[in-house]
């Protein structure tokens, strides 16, 4: 037995805090006369199965002590199937697969079924197959169905006989257990074996079956002479959650309890008797104290081998079920009574459930590169499609410019034609006058002029429609031309940035004026990026160029006014020059305060700015911003120069 990841309590929901799981027991009654019982052994049970009621009813009627009624979680009758008793404790065998120990015992006197109810298997014939061989081909089942995660799984095969720890897969080998600080008892020495099939399983537990110690009794041919547990120790990982579970399931065949007198067990075979009824008594003792929590006792664990090794299957916030095996006839009422009190007792017990489950790290990188990957995969093609539109625009937009040239010659040529033209029908004009009396013969020269030069007007008209359509795509590009630069800018190439920026200025510069807004924003947008290369005296002239531009066309108390005022102070205080520096960034701060809220990042970030300053110049950060008209305000360049 391995040791566990670190425990977590399972939430219960709704704030109730953890998850609380009760001991379920099922009880499965033996048939009469599987042990060779005679007809004068009475069937002194009576039960209702659908209602998992039974009644222990002795044939002397004045055994009134031994008359007694039971209720259970599940009951499986003398007609009931392996299967039946499978199902009955399937949601604690799956509980392995949630990072939840689980941990399934058979208890009971000697011969009531324990050993078949719990690991019986026969080549061919799976109705007979006990719960382990159905919880192995069941758990593997729910594994090879599950995508998302990674599974591992080892096995460990141990028994208890006369108080010493032996491992049933290597006979050899020293085992002990151990104890973590956190209460949870481990077992040390044990073989523990991969398994990654029904097969692997069961091929582990035949071998363990052909070590154990079992000998021939009165009551059984049979007879189990030790406590057997096979442990199945399961590493779940990855998934969505980024989780490691590791669970542990116990599946624990006990040796049965009797009355030495009946079983007529004598020398060896009755010490092996003593030594299991002892351990069994110790088992008793602790689920007593655990099921009388108020009672104060704490569970007698450390006294025996068997209550030491269930001790992290009983207390450690797992799933317990307890199949308890009765035989029927009258001559066991005394057995079966014990053994249903017991069950009763246990099903008092209950534990916080508790997942056991570590974050996955190395899972967690690997899937967090592979989302940013994606992610950079992903801006890499949007930047591409960009760069292929505004490139097809651009080689469009060439075009149409070259075309656009070819019509202004035309044009220059077509008013050059329209000037001659108009000369020569002043001139015809003249020669009309001075010749009245060949009137005819100049006419038709004159109209034909006229009609030229009317169609040299339509062919003008349409050139300055083209010339127009050109012009209004500009907008277009240059807003491209700046989306692209924004992503080489915030990807680190600034370079490329400055490339993309430069064609906006320019752009916009064409088709909006020298003097217009955008035009400003496109010369911030450069000066950010020779700040970035260190370019500040560059910087600074833009900036002051955008100042003057958003001043003049929204007044100098504007927000977008107070940015370059911002970004000029920023620039200045980043090269030391605090005393220039410090009236620009208050001055900024002043207006920003009034359009934006006091923890917009830009605002907080100038007021970091002007507290730098003022250390810097060994003055009191100011209270409020400067007093001084924004009209009157002077910016100072890198050189001291005003602007």
């Amino acid at each position: 037995m391995s040791r566990a990841a670190s425990p977590k309590p399972a939430g219960g929901g709704g704030g109730k805090g953890p998850k609380m799981n009760r001991v379920r027991v099922v009880v499965r009654l033996r048939p009469l006369f599987v042990r060779g019982e005679d007809s004068a052994n009475a069937n002194a049970i009576q039960f209702d199965e659908a209602g998992k009621v039974l009644w222990v009813m002795p044939r002397d009627e004045t055994d009134k002590k031994n008359r007694r009624q039971f209720d259970f979680d599940g009951l499986v009758g003398p007609n009931g199937t392996q299967k039946d008793a499978f199902l009955a404790v399937l949601p604690t065998l799956e509980s392995i697969l949630e990072g939840v120990n689980g941990c399934v015992m058979c208890y009971g006197q000697t011969g009531s079924g324990k050993t078949f109810t719990l690991s019986k298997h026969e080549p061919g014939k799976p109705d007979i197959d006990g719960v382990m061989p159905r919880a192995f081909t069941h758990l593997f089942e729910k594994i090879s169905a599950d995508s998302e995660h990674d599974y591992q799984m080892s096995a460990q095969y141990v028994q208890i006989y006369l108080e010493g720890l032996y491992d049933l897969l290597r006979p050899e080998s020293d085992l002990a257990l151990r104890e973590e600080p956190g209460g949870q008892v481990y077992l040390t020495g044990a073989d523990s074996r991969p398994v990654a099939s029904m097969q692997d399983c069961m091929a582990i537990l035949d071998e363990g079956l052909s070590n154990r110690a079992t000998s021939k009794t009165l009551m059984n041919a049979e007879s189990s002479r030790s406590h057997a547990m096979f442990i199945l120790t399961l590493v779940r990982s990855g998934g969505p959650s980024m989780m490691t579970n590791t669970s542990q399931l116990f599946l624990v065949d006990l040796a049965g309890s009797e009355r030495i007198k009946k079983s007529g067990v004598t020398n060896e075979g009755k010490d092996e008797a003593i030594s299991i009824n002892a351990s069994l008594t110790t088992l008793g003792r602790c689920i007593q104290a655990m099921a009388n929590k108020k009672g104060g006792i704490k569970p007698p664990f450390r006294e025996s081998k068997l209550t030491r090794l269930l001790q992290t299957a009983l207390s450690g916030g797992g799933r317990t079920s307890l199949i308890v095996c009765a035989s029927m006839g009258d001559s066991d009422v005394q057995e079966t009574n014990s053994s249903l009190e017991f069950a009763q007792q246990a099903m008092r017990v209950k534990v916080a459930e508790v997942r056991r489950e570590k974050t996955d790290f190395s899972a967690l990188v690997i899937h967090l590169q592979n989302q940013v990957d994606a992610f950079e995969d992903k801006g890499n093609l949007m930047q591409k499609e960009v760069y292929d539109k505004v490139r097809a625009q651009v080689v469009k937009a060439q075009a149409e410019l070259h075309e656009l040239r070819g019509l202004r010659t035309r044009v220059a040529n077509l008013k050059k034609i329209n000037g001659d033209l108009q000369a020569q029908e002043a001139q015809a004009d003249v020669i009309k006058s001075k010749t009245k009396a060949k009137p005819a013969a100049s006419k038709p020269k004159v109209e034909e002029a006229l009609k030229k030069i009317k169609m040299m007007q339509q062919e003008l008209d349409e050139a300055n429609k083209e010339r127009d359509a050109v012009t209004v795509m500009l907008p277009e590009i240059a807003a491209e031309y700046r989306e692209l630069g924004g992503h080489a800018w915030h990807n680190g190439d600034t370079a490329k940035a400055q490339s993309y920026y430069e064609k906006a200025l320019n752009a916009y510069t064409k088709c909006m004026g020298p003097e217009h807004p955008e035009v400003a924003c496109s010369m911030g947008d450069l000066a950010n990026v020779y700040c970035d290369q260190g370019k500040f005296d560059e910087a600074i002239g833009l900036y002051q160029q955008a100042y003057k531009i958003h001043t003049d066309a929204y007044g100098p108390d504007h927000v977008d006014t107070a940015g370059d005022l911002a970004s000029l102070g920023l620039v200045q205080s980043v090269q030391g020059n605090h005393k220039e520096a410090l009236p620009l960034l208050k001055d900024a701060y002043k207006i920003m305060e009034t359009h934006l809220e006091l923890d917009h990042p830009n605002l907080v970030q100038v007021q970091q700015f002007i507290e730098r300053s003022s250390v810097a110049l060994g003055v009191e950060p100011p209270a409020a911003t400067s007093d001084e008209p924004a009209s009157e305000r002077s910016i100072t360049t890198a050189g001291g120069s005003e602007a």
